[in-house]
């Protein structure tokens, strides 16, 4: 379970008592946890959030209490990851590494696939294969989970065929009928009608989240004097860029404005979303998310 281990161990490390929380909300469960739903009092324990004590119920009874919440949580979280050869491009480089997008889209699927499971939900996952969409029998065993990983990491190769983002997304809309917490992971897609009306469908049927992994900016390592290829036509990306800085703030600028028009289109279609471009972020990231989902709740 090595792909697993790395991704429990970073977020651990990053913030263990939120990992724990991190898909507290509503969705069907019978564990105690946070929601609308008021359950009982218990006494204070070093580390609870203070804003759950009960301020009123302390005073009547002289020590500090908590509030406790039924969780409801969905039986089901469905991983809907578009692999393909773009998925083996940089999503980060430095001269001292490089993050593969690969790398950030498995970790943010794991990382919510495994504070699932341990919740005792069932994961699912839904990828492209070479011959398609492939869905994976959910299950709330670890192993499986790791199985699933195993399977995206083979699915983002530069010799995986190309991503088809429609057709996936097409279906993951008849993977499942009913209603699931589902997230969705996609490369760093143009956003288009196309892909809108996709996302809008999937949001009226499930609790829908989109994370987005960056595409690397190519002038980044040719102007270190590093090799970059384009992984979908195996292109060199030209030297010249290197001493074209204008020819860089062009691209640069065509990249802000797809991700401007991106995060419009979410908010447009009232999506959760996180955009993630390097691997040592991406779980701080997703936290910040479900802690701003949760709080919306």
């Amino acid at each position: 379970m090595a792909l697993l281990t790395r991704i429990r161990t970073r977020a651990e490390l990053v913030a263990h008592r939120r990992v724990r929380t991190l898909l507290d909300g509503r969705h069907a469960s019978t564990t105690h946890a946070r929601s609308l739903d008021f359950s009982d009092l218990r006494a204070y324990v070093a580390g609870d959030d203070v804003s759950d004590v009960d301020w009123k119920a302390s005073a009547r009874h002289g020590d500090l209490l908590v509030k406790r919440h039924v969780a409801e949580r969905r039986a089901l979280v469905l991983l809907v990851v578009d692999t393909g050869r773009e998925l083996s491009a940089a999503a980060h480089w430095e001269p001292t590494g490089t993050d593969l997008k690969r790398d950030v889209a498995v970790t943010a699927a794991g990382l919510l696939g495994w504070v699932a499971s341990r919740a005792g939900d069932h994961v699912g996952l839904v990828h492209s294969g070479p011959n398609g969409p492939v869905a994976t029998r959910p299950s709330t065993r670890e192993v499986d989970l790791e199985r699933m990983l195993e399977a995206l990491v083979d699915a983002c190769t530069p010799d995986s065929p190309a991503q088809r983002t429609l057709d996936l997304l097409d279906h993951a809309s008849h993977a499942v009928r009913r209603r699931t917490l589902m997230v969705v992971v996609l490369g760093d897609p143009e956003w288009d009608a196309l892909l809108e009306r996709r996302l809008l469908r999937l949001a009226a049927q499930h609790e829908l989240i989109v994370l987005t992994v960056a595409d690397v900016d190519p002038t980044v390592p040719v102007r270190h004097g590093a090799r970059a290829l384009d992984v979908v036509s195996g292109h060199q990306v030209p030297d010249f860029l290197r001493t074209n800085p204008a020819l860089a703030e062009e691209l640069a600028a065509a990249d802000r404005d797809r991700r401007v028009r991106r995060d419009a289109g979410l908010d447009r279609i009232g999506v959760a979303h996180v955009h993630l471009e390097r691997l040592e972020t991406a779980v701080p990231d997703l936290l910040t998310l479900m802690e701003r989902r949760r709080r919306v709740r």
